[in-house]
């Protein structure tokens, strides 16, 4: 039986600083295409069309309020989520790098509650995200560029073409 490689841990970046020990949560962003529905005269149903990709988020859980993370509201930054998995083979571990890009659009401190913990989140709407395994690139968007690639291929590239850009 083969075991799955799970992510087993994680660390955080914001703006290149390591926040290892202080991240509680990371949230990646759900990537998904905007989608119209079509249907045709003769068509038996609708088909769904993609339209572009849909709006993009990520979320980074911190066990402390930390002054230069506050500072960084209405500001635009990167977050880096790199995940570790591990196999039940060996001790080994593949690398996934997720860097996301964007304005940093939310900082919540939450409910103050005597006897629990009140961590800091910070929200950010995203206009660039990439995705690597092992350095492979596997999905690469960039919404101010009009690119999205997938497995190498830009899958947006000839309408740029067209566009004239």
């Amino acid at each position: 039986m083969a075991y799955p490689r799970t992510i087993r841990n994680f660390n955080a970046f914001v703006d290149g600083t390591s926040y290892f020990g202080k991240v509680l949560t990371g949230k990646l962003p759900e990537i998904k295409t905007q989608n119209s529905s079509h249907r045709g005269g003769g068509m038996d149903g609708p088909v769904s069309i993609d339209m572009g990709t849909e709006a993009l988020s990520a979320e980074l859980t911190f066990a402390e309020w930390l002054p230069e993370l506050i500072k960084m509201f209405g500001t635009r930054q990167r977050f880096v989520f790199r995940a570790a998995a591990v196999g039940e083979q060996d001790f080994t571990a593949d690398d996934h790098v997720i860097t996301v890009g964007g304005r940093i659009t939310i900082v919540s401190q939450g409910d103050l509650e005597a006897g629990k913990d009140n961590p800091l989140k910070l929200h950010m709407e995203v206009d660039y995200y990439r995705i690597q395994k092992n350095g492979e690139n596997l999905i690469e968007i960039d919404i101010e560029a009009g690119s999205r690639i997938v497995d190498g291929v830009d899958q947006v590239a000839d309408q740029r073409r067209a566009m004239g850009v």
